[in-house]
């Protein structure tokens, strides 16, 4: 079970938190209460608790101190939520300080607020468990992270075609039934309190963004995405794509939400809002139109909404960056270093000392960010290397404001990712393939054409199949054959079901394809298979 602490010095405070939840509901088995800080440390130490609800303001040692201790102890376990019967929210921003998974005030504890609280703890504890436990186990991501990329990828045109948007949008499980949706990217200004780089400036930027999707969420089902650490782009559904529907609501929506976080963090957001498209496949204009309104945005330090008639992208038509995109694809599929370098070359070429292009040449140092990280396994954590000795790292490119910046910002990325990709090439193509594998294994009841799962991964079906033979050493067809037939004697062994229901728990068309492709496969016919294991005769389980 979970092991929770609870650590507060009012002793009424303690019996009704105790008393609040059924713990056994959320297999959580509460260890230990402490009323101090010093006993609550020590108890942190002797019993290892997974969850400590403490009380910031305690006698001896604050809840903030023995969190900050913990941490530089253990790590990031055991996870904090904090509570306070202060209102002040400078406690907020002493818990951001110390990793807090959440910031309660008691005066506003419900059951319905601890137990969303907890089920958050429960699932940041599951996926730092599955890390530990598999610690060398490279993976897709966690689901949110790989929503992310799917909006960034939407925002900035990086679907080869709406089939593999819609593929992606269905791997991924998301639900876009509204009327009608729009884009709005925010800003994160201030406060100056915090240093303009590290991990101060993240934590309070990183728990912004997560206050900013729970507050809107509430209200209304959106998706929140980061963009960097000052940038956030929210995509919203409205009821229709005439600004009269929801204009005001909008307006009072973001408002509501930066009076929220000004209040917790002391930040102030700004933002633009585009227009609404019926087709959330073209929210790529909506978010254009949000960038172009940004800057009126940043000049009045408030949410402004796209003008209708205004020219979208009339700098846009001074350098035409798709042209380079499926070359830049290519690129980074085939880790082709060479390549990669002339390209960014050619297009810095382009930009110098040119300023009319700022925008375009922003946009297409972005595209190219979103579009490593998209494509290469472990991209993030490439970008990251490379800009780590940079304030705010490789975030940073919507704060520049001169071609000479992002000539600088594109020329650092082109050397840094030409070194670092050169001695990974072939690591990283086994894992490629070795996260197609385990997609496979995952998903052994869907058809798993080609075409589909290079979509899934964002790459071209001809690569993908070259690569696959080329590491995996046997073709894609042939691959997905033998797993399914794997598959299907071991359900046969466990009695999973007939014949024909087998068949179809492993997406084939028919129980007659079926059984002619496992005859050919194991020689015997899936009758005849089963049986022999009915039988008993022994070797039926190696065929």
């Amino acid at each position: 079970m979970i092991k929770l602490l609870i650590a507060d010095d009012e002793a009424l405070v303690c019996i009704g938190l105790q008393s609040m939840l059924k713990w056994d509901q959320f297999n959580i088995e509460i260890v230990g209460i402490a009323h101090n800080g010093a006993q609550e440390e020590e108890m942190i130490d002797t019993l290892r608790p997974d969850i400590v609800i403490s009380d910031i303001k305690m006698p001896i040692k604050s809840g903030l101190e023995v969190a900050g201790s913990v941490r530089k102890k253990y790590g990031r376990l055991p996870l904090f939520i904090m509570l306070t019967s202060y209102e002040e929210f400078q406690y907020a921003r002493g818990a951001i300080e110390v990793q807090a998974t959440d910031y309660l005030v008691k005066l506003e504890l419900t059951p319905e607020a601890l137990s969303e609280s907890i089920r958050r703890a429960i699932g940041i504890l599951e996926t730092y468990q599955a890390m530990e436990s598999y610690p060398k186990l490279v993976h897709r991501g966690n689901i949110q992270a790989q929503r992310d990329k799917f909006f960034i990828r939407l925002f900035n045109n990086l679907f080869e075609n709406k089939n593999q948007y819609l593929l992606q949008k269905e791997d991924l499980d998301l639900d876009l039934p509204g009327a009608a949706y729009l884009v709005c990217t925010c800003r994160i200004l201030g406060p100056d309190t915090v240093p303009p780089r590290g991990d101060k400036l993240v934590a309070l930027c990183s728990s912004t963004v997560q206050m900013a999707k729970d507050t809107l969420s509430s209200v209304s089902p959106c998706y929140v995405t980061s963009l960097d650490l000052r940038n956030f782009a929210v995509a919203l559904p409205v009821p229709g794509t005439d600004p009269r529907l929801w204009m005001p609501d909008i307006q009072k929506l973001l408002g509501d939400m930066a009076s929220v976080l000004h209040n917790y963090f002391n930040v102030t957001i700004i933002g633009a809002i585009g227009f609404a498209v019926e087709d959330p496949y073209l929210l790529r204009e909506s978010y254009l139109a949000a960038r172009k309104a940004l800057p009126a945005a940043v000049k009045e330090r408030s949410f402004v909404f796209f003008t209708e008639g205004e020219a979208l992208a009339q700098e846009h038509l001074l350098f035409d960056f798709s042209e380079s995109r499926s070359e830049i694809r290519r690129a980074f599929e085939e880790m082709d270093t060479r390549a990669l370098y002339t390209i960014i070359s050619r297009m810095i070429e382009i930009f110098d000392g040119r300023s009319d292009l700022l925008v375009p040449a922003t946009d297409a140092a972005c595209n190219i960010l979103y579009m490593a990280t998209s494509l290469l396994a472990d991209g993030e954590n490439i970008v990251e290397q490379i800009f780590e000795n940079e304030p705010e790292g490789y975030r940073a490119i919507y704060q520049m404001h001169t071609i000479e910046e992002i000539a600088g910002w594109l020329i650092q990325f082109r050397d840094g990712c030409s070194n670092i990709l050169s001695t990974r090439r072939q690591s990283y193509k086994e894992q490629v393939v070795k996260n197609v594998q385990e997609y496979i294994k995952r998903n052994l009841g869907s058809k798993l054409s080609l075409n589909q799962v290079a979509d899934v991964f964002n790459f071209s079906p001809n690569y993908l199949s070259h690569l696959f033979s080329k590491v995996a050493k046997v073709n894609y067809v042939e691959y997905i054959t033998e797993i399914k037939i794997t598959a299907a004697k071991e359900m046969m062994v466990r009695g999973e079901g007939r014949i024909y229901e087998i068949s179809q728990k492993l997406g084939y068309e028919s129980a007659f394809y079926f059984s002619k492709v496992f005859k050919k496969v194991t020689g015997l016919s899936p009758r005849d298979y089963m049986q022999q294991i009915e039988s008993g005769t022994e070797d039926v389980r190696s065929h």
